[in-house]
Formats: C-alpha cells, structure tokens, sequence
C-alpha cells in the first residue's frame, strides 16, 4: 500500500514532463514539415526536431 502513494508524486511529475516535453517536439517537428509546403512528417523532419530540443539519436548524428 506505502509503495503506490509513495510512487504517485513521481508518476504525476514524470507525467507532466512527458507532456511538456511532446508538446515541444511535436510543435518543432510540425514547423519543420511546414516550412517546406509539405503535408506528410518526414523522419529528417523528426530528427531535426530532437535535435532542436537537445536530443540526438546516435545513428544520425552525421546526417544532420
């Protein structure tokens, strides 16, 4: 019983993080896709939205 009311805050706080943190990276991808007159998200326009917010993936480090 300790152990969920112990975990809640963490869950809540995690939670938002998440939140905020999706909410970035899907505005920045979607200004990617727009500023070129696209209507499809394309997986160049993801990276350059992770790395917009600090986040890189190791395999494409070299592409952008």
């Amino acid at each position: 019983m300790w152990r969920k009311a112990y975990q809640w805050p963490y869950l809540r706080r995690d939670t938002r993080f998440l939140k905020i943190f999706l909410d970035d990276f899907m505005r920045d991808a979607i200004k990617y896709t727009k500023d070129i007159p696209r209507k499809t998200t394309t997986a160049m326009d993801v990276i350059y939205a992770l790395k917009c917010q600090g986040c890189t993936i190791i395999h494409y480090v070299d592409l952008v």
